[in-house]
């Protein structure tokens, strides 16, 4: 049984296949899985993109601090 699964921020990406694959098979369904998530995770707004990761992207709290 082989098991993929990507995540990227809150986007994931889940493959489970019971086949009998080859290298070549599985490399290549890797490699889209990753591009399909990588995809799905930049068509995000950056600012949910970056909130997802826990990153603040507010640069107006700074100024709001100092009044």
């Amino acid at each position: 049984m082989l098991k993929i699964i990507i995540n990227i921020g809150d986007v994931a990406t889940e493959l489970t296949t019971d086949q009998a694959l080859s290298f070549d098979a599985i490399e290549s369904l890797l490699s889209r899985a990753v591009q399909a998530t990588l995809q799905s995770y930049l068509s995000l707004p950056t600012e949910d993109r970056l909130a997802a990761l826990g990153l603040d992207t507010s640069e107006d709290d700074d100024d709001e601090e100092d009044d």
